[in-house]
């Protein structure tokens, strides 16, 4: 059974009918007899609560340092959603619908709600992140200093204490409203989280989309359901910014938002909690406008839908909580000379520097720690969930869940105080928005020490206790790469060959079909000077190592070598290899020539459909087929047929493709992995 509410549902057929058979009595009295124990051990007091928190009046809204004046509409409303766990000691989650809380705002919260018997250690506010929402008092606070007016800061003032009202008010009520319920929970995958840091020579180069750095698409879910199974709390978590929407100046809950509401509509009777994982180096993709936003939400809800229909792992009561504050390493603060020197730059810079020369006034010294509170909530052995301040990159995702089980880890960010960026080693090394600049939003005298992810690692490893620590031969977490495109291309290039094909694309498929049969291995070494060296979209769509040429100088050379040969497979030898072709919009060239031997034998160009060439006498013959295609580029196939072989003294054949134009970005790339007997039968199978 799935669980102890299977159990019960059993019970009441037994019971209804209890003397159908006495087999089914039988069944129906242990059935019972199962549930009630297990009914007992989970079963658990569980209130939840939502409020409106959309702002009654104007207001500067968080996110953007470009923003300039208060927001200028509504487009979807905002909440504070409270969920409460626990009777005597009930351990309280408030997820806002907010860029960020600092921890002054945790604390009065904290002590209003401790009149109510909640314990501070035992709260947890978490943001979603979403950057089209208000700014709250002490979010980042340079990016508002000097630019604003009295008025403008007072109407912050005003919306900073209705947000903690409110979100007394949804912890009150969800405090009233406890019912027993049963806990379970689950955890999926979400894709559209895609790691913003663009890396040229390993440094950052900009926001964009590098689609190879390191991801969080796990998806979380826990769920409350009362006494009849019905679920009435469901909480997903996702590693990904709330910036779908863009820099519109307008109240929106983004993504998250969204997927609240449709979760909601989902489970009639629920109240839905979207927090955020470590991802503040992920953004969402596609991104630009709200129905974007939508779509983002609606998979989240479709997939916590999902889950929740199948097998899930209940929960045995209320959590203990375990917290700490510990002092992250900055580096060493600059001298006062620094900052008199800054003073002189305009912007941001210059209201840093007015600060961090206001503590040295006042105190003397710049701290070179940063207070920083962790918390975890640990329901027995089945679930650790830890709750990080600020905006934690996804490297702390990706060694956590190698050295910790994964798959008994839920990791929260954004939760109970905004002190920034946290960065790990490599963004350190890398350098960039969230190692450096970003660090001057949030009022912090420069970077971190690298020693920092240590530290943190080491105190959440201490919070959560051995008893969640990776087992020897751990499989590694799913979640940390985009997955593979592979399945859905031959999926849709079945349906493709099956569909109303052409003469001539039938009579290509025929002999494709034959050609991935008796396929040599294509490559031993590539032997060029001139290729570069890229990561781009395969056949699949993923982004991988490549070598590629363009036509911007005639003579430019990709040429590669082949293993040696026994013997022939047919009447040909076949080559297959993966590769692409691409910017068909630049300048038209004489395209690329194809060189066997040390003899071209045939000329081809960019194209993104099902092509063929062949040389004057038909003893060469290139076929490309390609599975991926954007407006400009397409990745796929190259099959080439030799009907005379020219090897050389190791046996093998060497290929040249070469550049016949210039100035054009015109490209042809070679794929560094080349395709296996494994993928060429899958590529069979999809022609087939």
């Amino acid at each position: 059974m799935r669980n102890n509410r299977d159990a019960l549902r059993l019970l009441r057929e037994m019971t209804s009918h209890p003397f159908k058979s006495i087999s089914r009595l039988i069944i129906g009295i242990v059935c019972f007899q199962t549930a009630y124990i297990v009914n007992a051990a989970i079963e658990i007091s569980v209130g939840v609560s939502r409020v409106d928190v959309t702002p009654t009046h104007p207001v500067l809204l968080a996110g953007y340092g470009g923003r300039t004046t208060e927001h200028e509409g509504v487009d979807t409303p905002l909440w504070a959603r409270a969920m409460v766990i626990g009777n005597t000691k009930p351990a309280v989650i408030v997820a806002l619908d907010n860029c960020g809380v600092t921890q002054a705002i945790t604390d009065r919260l904290a002590k209003r709600l401790a009149k109510s018997g909640v314990a501070a250690d035992r709260l947890v506010v978490a943001t979603t992140h979403t950057h089209n929402a208000p700014t709250l008092v002490g979010y980042a606070p340079i990016v508002w200093k000097g630019r604003t007016t009295p008025e403008q800061d007072q109407r912050v003032e005003a919306y900073t204490k209705f947000v903690i009202d409110k979100m007394q008010q949804a912890v009150a009520e969800a405090l009233t409203r406890r019912e027993p319920m049963t806990l379970e929970w689950t955890q999926g995958r979400a894709t559209f989280g895609g790691n913003r840091r663009v890396i040229n020579n390993g440094n950052w180069a900009g926001f964009g989309h590098q689609r190879n750095a390191p991801v969080d698409h796990s998806l979380p879910v826990l769920a409350a359901r009362d006494a009849k199974g019905d679920v009435r709390a469901v909480w997903a978590n996702y590693a990904c910014h709330c910036t779908t929407g863009g820099g519109r100046n307008r109240i929106s809950g983004d993504w998250a938002g969204f997927a609240n509401t449709w979760i909601e509509k989902e489970f009639g009777r629920a109240v839905s909690l979207m927090t955020i994982g470590c991802g503040a180096d992920v953004g969402p993709q596609p991104s630009g406008n709200l129905a974007i936003a939508e779509e983002h939400g609606r998979a989240i809800a479709t997939e916590t839908k999902r889950l929740l229909a199948e097998k899930t792992t209940p929960l045995g009561g209320a959590p203990t909580v375990v917290s700490r504050q510990v002092k992250l390493p900055l580096a060493k603060p600059k001298p006062r000379a620094h900052w008199e020197e800054q003073l002189k730059s305009g912007g941001f810079h210059h209201q840093l520097a007015k600060a961090m020369l206001a503590r040295l006034d006042a105190t003397g010294e710049i701290p070179a720690e940063v207070n920083y509170p962790v918390s975890a909530w640990k329901f027995g052995n089945d679930l650790a969930m830890v709750f990080l301040a600020g905006e934690v990159v996804v490297d702390y995702s990706v060694r956590l869940k190698r050295e910790l089980d994964w798959s008994r880890l839920w990791l929260n960010a954004w939760a109970n105080d905004m002190p920034g960026y946290i960065p790990s080693r490599r963004i350190l090394r890398e350098g960039g928005y969230e190692a450096d600049f970003s660090q001057v939003y949030y009022e912090q005298p420069g970077r971190y020490d690298p020693s920092v992810e240590d530290k943190l690692i080491e105190t959440i490893r201490e919070l959560v206790g051995s008893e969640f620590a990776a087992k020897p031969g751990q499989e590694p977490s799913p979640f940390h790469k985009p997955p593979s495109g592979e399945s859905l291309v031959f999926k849709r290039l079945a349906g493709w060959v099956g569909g109303e094909r052409s003469e001539t694309e039938q009579q290509l498929i025929q002999t494709l079909r034959r050609y991935v049969r008796i396929a040599q291995p294509p490559v031993a070494k590539v032997t060029s000077m001139d290729q570069e060296a890229t990561e781009w979209h395969n056949f699949a769509g993923d982004f991988v190592p490549r070598g590629f040429i363009r036509q911007q100088k005639a003579g430019t050379e990709l040429a590669w070598v082949t293993p040696p040969f026994s013997k022939l497979a047919g009447t040909a030898l076949v080559y297959g290899f993966t590769g692409g072709v691409g910017w068909v919009t630049e300048p038209q060239t004489d395209g690329f020539s194809l060189s066997v031997g040390g003899e071209e034998k045939l000329r081809f160009d960019v194209t993104r459909k099902l092509s063929r060439w062949a040389s004057d006498d038909e003893s060469v013959e290139l076929i490309y087929l390609p599975t991926w295609t954007s407006a400009v580029d397409s990745g796929g196939f190259f099959f080439v047929s030799l009907t005379r072989v020219p090897v050389n003294d190791n046996g093998a054949v060497e290929f040249a493709v070469r550049s016949l134009g210039q100035d054009s970005k015109r490209w042809f790339a070679l794929d560094k992995k080349q395709p296996d007997k494994i993928l060429l039968q899958k590529l069979g199978q999809a022609l087939d």
